[in-house]
C-alpha cells in the first residue's frame, strides 16, 4: 500500500499515482510501532531517520540524554499524528472509490472530525518541538537562565551556536515556525482552523479519488469570519512537508560539534 497526497491509495506503483507526492508506504520496514512508513520528499524512511536521531548507542545515565531523547520523542509524536491523518484521508478516498466509481461523479464531500482531531494535534505538537528544540540547544550551548520561548533564544546574546546553524535556525523559523506557532495560537487561544464544520472535499486526481482538507492561509486572523480557504494549502500536504523540515532540522541540531561530542562520549 502506498498513500499520496490527497490520500490517493493505490496496491502497487502500476495504480497509478496521478503525478502526486508520496507520503507513506508499507513496502519500507515500519519502526516505532507505526502501521506504515512515512517518507520525505526523496522516498526515505522519515520512522527510520527520526528513530536515529541522538542515538548513544553504549551504556550511559540516562538523566545526560533527556533533553536529547525529547527531541526524537515529540518528532515521533508529529510524525504519528501525520500517520493518522493520511490513514483518514486514505480511508476517505477509498470510501469514495467502492460508492461512486469512475464515471459516476466528479467531486463530493463528507464529514469526518477525527481527520481535524489529528491537524489540531499536529500543529500543537509541532510548535511544541520548536520549544523542546530550545531546551537542547540551551543545554549545550547556553550561558545563564534560559529564555522561555525558541524566539527568545534566537534574540539571545547568551547562547554561542555556530554561525551557520544560528542562520538555519533562524530561517526555520521565519519562514516555518512562526506560521505553526500561528496555527497552534490560533487552535488554543481563538477559533478553530474550520469554517465551522469538518467537512472533507473529494474530487477526481486522474483515475483515482483524492480529498483536501483547506487550512486557512491567514491563521494571524483568529476569526473564522476572516479566514481565506481558498487559496490555503492542504493540510496532509502542509503537514508532511512541515515534518520534512524538522527532520532536517533534528539531524542538523545532533550534528552539531558539542552536542555530537556529548553523544559519543556518554558519562558513566
Amino acid at each position: 500500500m502506498k498513500i499520496y497526497t490527497h490520500g490517493l491509495a493505490v496496491e502497487t506503483e502500476s495504480g497509478g499515482d496521478a503525478g502526486l507526492r508520496l507520503i507513506a508506504t508499507s513496502e519500507l520496514p515500519v519502526y516505532a510501532g507505526f502501521s506504515m512508513t512515512l517518507v520525505d520528499l526523496e522516498r526515505r524512511s522519515l520512522n527510520e531517520r527520526i528513530v536515529r536521531l541522538g542515538e548513544v548507542g553504549r551504556a550511559h545515565v540516562a538523566a545526560d540524554y533527556l533533553e536529547e531523547k525529547d527531541l526524537r520523542y515529540v518528532l515521533l509524536a508529529c510524525a504519528y499524528h501525520l500517520e493518522r491523518v493520511a490513514t483518514y484521508y486514505r480511508d476517505v478516498t477509498q470510501r469514495f472509490e467502492s460508492l461512486h466509481p469512475a464515471g459516476t461523479a466528479r467531486e463530493g464531500n463528507t464529514s469526518d472530525p477525527r481527520v481535524y482531531y489529528e491537524i489540531d494535534a499536529f500543529f500543537g505538537t509541532a510548535r511544541r518541538w520548536y520549544e523542546q528544540l530550545r531546551r537542547l540547544l540551551w543545554k549545550h550551548y547556553g550561558m545563564g537562565t534560559r529564555p522561555r520561548s525558541i524566539d527568545g533564544v534566537l534574540k539571545s546574546s547568551q547562547i554561542a551556536l555556530p554561525a551557520r546553524y544560528r542562520s538555519t535556525l533562524k530561517a526555520s523559523w521565519r519562514e516555518h515556525g512562526i506560521r505553526v506557532g500561528a496555527y497552534r495560537d490560533c487552535l488554543m487561544h481563538n477559533d478553530p482552523l474550520n469554517d465551522g464544520n469538518t467537512t472533507c472535499w473529494v474530487e477526481r486526481w486522474g483515475e483515482r479519488w483524492g480529498m483536501t482538507v483547506r487550512l486557512p492561509s491567514n491563521p494571524e486572523a483568529k476569526s473564522r469570519a476572516c479566514f481565506d480557504f481558498a487559496s490555503g494549502p492542504d493540510a496532509l500536504d502542509y503537514c508532511h512537508e512541515l515534518l520534512c523540515h524538522l527532520t532536517d532540522l533534528a539531524e542538523a541540531t545532533v550534528a552539531l560539534p558539542i552536542i555530537l561530542a556529548h553523544l559519543d562520549s556518554p558519562r558513566l
